[in-house]
């Protein structure tokens, strides 16, 4: 089996276990999602994940020299943190709802980096 395809599903996995958690901790909102979703801090941290999702386009670009599998690391990392953005939104306005888009577009980010057929060399 590809190591990258391994790395890459158990990435996109922690995300679910993110939605598990928000959903644990949050699972009846006090509030509508919309009010919670407009909430100053909401608003910031969904700021914050779209940023850090276009800046993992930015790096990826940026990063032509570095190896496929340094690549592919720092481009999950960067979008697993707009999964993270999301799951602090949804603990601190007590609204699971809140973690959604900020995974979407985590899970949108991870289609990007999905590991081609070929065995990638060992990182060095």
């Amino acid at each position: 089996m590809n190591p990258d395809k391994v790395l890459w599903s158990a990435i996109a996995f922690s995300t679910v276990l993110y939605a598990f958690i928000a959903w644990t901790i949050a699972p009846n909102p006090e509030q509508s999602f919309e009010a919670s979703a407009r909430a100053p801090i909401t608003m910031a941290l969904y700021g914050a994940a779209l940023a850090t999702f276009v800046a993992a386009k930015l790096v990826r670009g940026a990063m032509r020299n570095s190896p496929a599998r340094v690549r592919m690391v720092v481009g999950l990392a960067m979008n697993e943190a707009c999964a993270i953005f999301g799951l602090v939104a949804a603990i601190l306005q007590h609204d699971w709802r809140l973690y959604l888009p900020a995974w979407a577009l985590a899970l949108a980010g991870f289609l990007r980096y999905w590991p081609s057929d070929e065995v990638s060399a060992p990182a060095a």
